[in-house]
């Protein structure tokens, strides 16, 4: 990278470095140690001549920082802090859930889909004095270098191979933006383990969105409270497993997004890799359309075609705060000719759904959520939903995971 370079922004402060390579299809993406901090992680050598006679020695000593926050990610490499950051940019929703699991929702100085915070707020309703700091920091899809360097951040959590995607970006404003203002750290195509661009395919590694959180958590130096936060999720999936009935007793169900007047029907993965489905697929239901593979993240189908795959349960994605008219959904669906047929609606099993956008709190209400519409008998009934409902405030001994617990970590109480 030329740091003389006229477009160039203001060298980045001497505290953020990197501790590994951005790869892009193997070559140097990002410009480790070339930033103008010569004091990180570096090796001198000092020989001292004591007489004329002795053989000069060498002694090798090696500068570290006193702590530092570290985190290996495909495909940006290790990524190495001297502090936790502060000022941190997202742009996809499930980072600022992460922040705010870890008790830094007030570091995130953007996101791109306001939706997050409705949602957010819906499943968190329980909580005393939880409150989402990022709610104002949503703006528009995309962005620009400039605002990245408007904003100054410590750390960009989007994957520079989605970057390289998006329009007016190339491999040099990559490169550019991680060394002269902080590191690129994500992983996007880990959304349903899709294959990342071509130059960036060579070594590309997926991840379940727990093992993202594992990572991110390193960075801000919150391992206390990501550790407590997968016992949780640990003991969640235990209890799910448990509970699960056998696979012949099992509801066939279509995961879809649907529009209030039907106008569009699309089709989602129910039971496919990556952190879209982390809600979903540990339940194991059989997905009504016979887990037919598609390219991208949905699949259009008309009522015809749902007709045909019948589903005892449908999930509709987007409508579980009131920003969607969910009552006014499942009227038309009963009002449909077609939809009126459907087994699903027939039996009151259309059921609101969050967003795929999920970080850990949301993938734990998430999940529980889903459990109790798909297995009522085993998890538990899930209420009857009206447009503007809070999250059921569920007993404890209704609960898929403990509620208060959560709450307790989030505040960082009892780690």
């Amino acid at each position: 990278m030329n740091e003389t370079d006229e477009n160039a922004g203001p060298t980045r402060r001497d505290y953020l470095k990197y501790g590994g390579a951005l790869l892009s299809g193997g070559l140097l993406a990002g410009c480790a140690g070339q930033s103008g901090d010569t004091t990180s992680t570096t090796t001198a050598t000092e020989t001292a001549t004591e007489t004329e006679t002795e053989t000069d020695t060498a002694e090798t000593t090696t500068a570290t920082p006193e702590s530092s926050y570290e985190a290996e990610l495909s495909p940006v490499g290790t990524v190495t802090l001297d502090e936790p950051p502060t000022n941190v940019f997202t742009h996809f929703p499930w980072f600022p859930d992460m922040a705010s699991a870890l008790g830094q929702g007030d570091t995130v100085n953007n996101l791109w889909w306001d939706g997050t915070v409705a949602g957010l707020e819906y499943f968190t309703a329980g909580f005393d004095d939880f409150d989402i700091e990022w709610a104002d920091a949503a703006g528009e899809y995309g962005f620009t270098k400039e605002r990245l360097y408007e904003l100054d951040s410590d750390l960009h959590l989007v994957d520079p191979a989605w970057v390289s995607t998006q329009d007016n970006w190339n491999q040099a404003d990559i490169d550019e933006v991680a060394d002269n203002i902080g590191p690129w750290f994500g992983n996007y195509y880990s959304n349903f383990n899709a294959a990342p661009p071509e130059e960036w395919a060579d070594g590309y590694e997926h991840y379940d969105l727990w093992e993202l959180f594992d990572r991110v958590a390193s960075l801000y130096g919150e391992r206390e409270r990501y550790e407590a936060l997968q016992s949780v999720r640990d003991e969640q999936l235990t209890t799910v497993e448990d509970g699960l009935p056998g696979d012949s007793e099992r509801p066939t169900a279509a995961y879809l997004s649907l529009s209030t007047d039907l106008s569009s029907i699309y089709l989602l993965r129910l039971n496919a890799p990556g952190y879209w489905n982390a809600h979903t697929r540990p339940l194991g239901a059989v997905d009504a359309f016979g887990d037919e593979e598609f390219t991208g993240p949905f699949q259009e189908v008309d009522m015809e075609a749902l007709l045909e795959a019948d589903p005892d349960v449908i999930l509709s994605l987007w409508t579980v705060t009131e920003t969607v008219d969910f009552d006014g959904l499942k009227q038309n669906l009963r009002d449909d000719p077609v939809g009126r047929e459907l087994a699903a609606v027939q039996n009151d099993r259309v059921y609101p759904q969050g967003t795929r956008w999920q970080g850990p709190l949301m993938n734990l209400f998430q999940t529980e959520m889903t459990a109790k519409q798909l297995y009522p008998d085993q998890f538990g009934d899930w209420p009857t939903y009206q447009d503007g409902d809070d999250y059921p405030d569920f007993g404890a001994d209704e609960q898929l995971f403990d509620h208060g617990r959560v709450e307790e970590i989030v505040a960082g109480e009892n780690l």
